[in-house]
């Protein structure tokens, strides 16, 4: 009888266990944090090796998961049409996106798609309640509010999200790393010309193997120009004293006055450069564009965690899949190093309603457990395949350094 009673008594604390990971998993799933906004647009180029499969990867390439999908309006366009007297070179592409982002008034777009506008110039507040965790049928009402209460919920919305939400402009080139190595070593040599007898021979020989070396494949270069959406308290008061109008008040001379509004604008915060070097057999031709494809991914994912941790502006948050051992899905595609540094951060609201962060801790990257997370990772030419079934599988990366974590605190790069 006690060991029946007994048995019966683990079964339960299982059975609790079990129920406990099952809610505890659920949790997880639901945690809802604030991203930022992101709408990204390619910069064509001129004919090139490869460009088909290179323009391909860019449109194949998944959306950043971390962001937003804030797309408007067009994904590419031609520099020559907004370029000076068709001057497209690189000193003038910062002019050429800024001419583009005016012309095709890509502020006003981002700002419409936030409130969701109609065809009749009505606005909700529907994508801002969905992104944002608010009651979007008490936002709408608090537009009109004009109370301390009704103004901070706006005003948090426009810090939490609107402020928060950025166009990424690419421009991809392919070239063989032949002339590159080339060019590199006539200024090796000279370098040597001032040299002589072993000093000098042995600096050829070095040149020569470096040249050697750098001259094999090709490579894919991204260079990507970052924006910010301008969004204040004078610019949400003029928005929504004067262009706000819903479905039950539809004002025609509100509308116009919308379209051709140059309140909004975007900031140009800064640019980075990322290189992937492509090499393996290039005889077969899918093969080829196979590699050509992993590589231009791999480069765009490169330049996009170059900019976060440039830029804090444009830092992402993730959230922490478990507190002990503390993971997150975060990995080498966000150029994660061994001993990176991140603050972790429990999201709040104070006593005014506006949300808040703060700090539990700061935990740093294991270096043996980061989690490679790039684009078809393990398929690189040349992996063997044993070796990769012998490593552990890892679906998050492991951190060190912190204390009583859990799941659903959000953490940020730190310098």
């Amino acid at each position: 009888m006690k060991r029946l009673l007994l048995l019966f008594v683990i079964v339960i604390i299982n059975v609790g266990i079990v129920f406990a990971q099952q809610v505890d998993n659920k949790k997880l799933q639901d945690v809802k944090y604030r991203r930022s906004s992101l709408h990204t647009i390619l910069m064509e180029s001129d004919i090139f090796p490869y460009k088909d499969t290179v323009i391909g990867a860019y449109y194949k390439a998944p959306f950043p998961e971390k962001y937003n999908n804030h797309t408007v309006g067009e994904k590419s366009f031609d520099p020559k049409q907004f370029g000076i007297n068709g001057d497209t070179s690189s000193t003038n592409i910062p002019v050429i996106i800024e001419n583009y982002l005016k012309q095709k008034k890509v502020a006003n777009q981002m700002v419409a798609k936030w409130f969701n506008r109609q065809e009749d110039g009505a606005f909700d507040m529907s994508l801002i309640g969905e992104r944002g965790s608010y009651n979007a049928s008490e936002m709408e009402a608090r537009v009109a509010d004009k109370t301390a209460r009704g103004t901070t919920s706006l005003a948090d919305a426009g810090e939490e999200l609107i402020g928060n939400t950025f166009v990424v402009v690419s421009k991809l080139f392919f070239l063989s790393n032949e002339g590159p190595a080339y060019a590199a070593l006539l200024v090796s040599r000279a370098l040597t010309n001032n040299m002589s007898g072993m000093a000098k021979t042995i600096a050829e020989k070095v040149a020569d193997i470096a040249y050697k070396k750098a001259r094999e494949g090709y490579s894919v270069w991204t260079t990507s120009y970052l924006y910010k959406l301008q969004w204040n308290d004078s610019i949400s008061s003029i928005f929504y004293n004067d262009y706000w109008m819903d479905k039950n008040s539809i004002d025609p001379a509100k509308k116009e006055k919308f379209d051709n509004s140059e309140l909004f604008s975007l900031q140009f915060i800064g640019s980075e450069k990322s290189r992937s070097l492509v090499t393996g057999s290039f005889k077969e031709q899918r093969g080829a564009e196979k590699l050509v494809e992993m590589a231009t991914i791999r480069t765009i994912d490169n330049v996009y965690s170059k900019l976060q941790k440039k830029y804090d502006v444009f830092k992402t948050k993730t959230p922490l899949l478990s507190g002990e051992p503390i993971t997150a899905e975060i990995g080498l595609k966000e150029g994660l190093e061994s001993g990176d540094r991140f603050e972790v951060l429990e999201q709040t609201i104070d006593k005014e309603g506006k949300t808040k962060y703060v700090r539990k801790g700061v935990i740093k990257v294991d270096g043996k457990q980061i989690w490679d997370n790039r684009y078809a990772a393990g398929q690189e030419p040349g992996t063997d395949s044993t070796q990769v079934s012998k490593k552990p599988i890892l679906k998050a990366t492991t951190f060190k350094g912190g204390k009583d974590l859990y799941p659903g605190l959000l953490i940020r790069q730190i310098k």
